[in-house]
C-alpha cells in the first residue's frame, strides 16, 4: 500500500505543479476550483472509479465537504484545522491539501508570499500530525524574485517532505 500512495502523491504533485493557472483568477476560491478538478480528475483516473464513487474519495468546500470534516478535522488548542481539499481512501489512507493564493501586494513587483507561506506550511504542519500525506500549495499571482545570496527552497522542500510527509509547491501562475 505505501507504494502505491507514495507513487499517487508523487504524480499528483507533478500534476499540481504542471496545471494550468489562468491570470484571471483573483481569488483564493476561484483557484480552488482549478485544483479541486484537477485532483479530482487524477484521483478518479488513478484509482479507476467512476463519477458516483469519486464524490465519496475527494472531498471539498461547498461540494461535499461536510461528509468529510471529522475525518479530515485535526484540533489543537481547541482550534480545529481543515483543509481546502482532503482525499480518503483505504489505498491511500489520507490526504490533506492546503491551499494559498498569495496576492499581489500594493505596487506590482510585492507579494504576500513571506506571510502566506508561513502560514501554510504551519497549517500544513499541524495536518500532518493526523494525515498520511499533506500537500500544500502555493500560487503567487506575482513572479517569484531571485534574491541575491542562498536561496534554501530545495532544503525546506527537502526537511518537510523528510521529517513531516509534506509536499511543498510554491509556484506563479501560468
Amino acid at each position: 500500500m505505501a507504494k502505491f500512495s507514495e507513487g499517487f502523491v508523487r504524480n499528483l504533485v507533478e500534476k499540481l505543479n504542471n496545471v494550468a493557472i489562468p491570470k484571471t483568477i483573483r481569488k483564493e476560491g476561484e483557484l480552488e476550483a482549478i485544483i479541486y478538478k484537477t485532483v479530482r480528475n487524477y484521483t478518479k483516473k488513478a484509482l479507476g472509479v467512476g463519477d458516483a464513487k469519486i464524490d465519496d474519495i475527494v472531498f471539498t468546500h461547498g461540494v461535499n465537504w461536510k461528509k468529510s470534516k471529522k475525518d479530515q478535522n485535526v484540533i489543537v488548542y481547541g482550534c480545529e484545522n481543515t483543509s481546502d481539499i482532503f482525499i480518503k481512501e483505504r489505498r491511500l489512507d489520507t490526504i490533506y491539501i492546503e491551499l494559498k493564493f498569495s496576492k499581489r501586494r500594493g505596487n506590482k513587483e510585492a507579494s504576500a508570499l513571506p506571510g502566506d507561506l508561513q502560514r501554510a506550511i504551519g497549517q500544513s504542519i499541524i495536518a500532518s500530525l493526523v494525515h498520511r500525506y499533506v500537500i500544500c500549495l502555493i500560487v503567487c499571482e506575482t513572479k517569484i524574485r531571485k534574491r541575491k545570496g542562498k536561496d534554501y527552497s530545495k532544503e525546506l522542500q527537502e526537511k518537510l517532505r523528510r521529517d513531516h510527509r509534506i509536499e511543498l509547491i510554491v509556484r506563479s501562475m501560468s
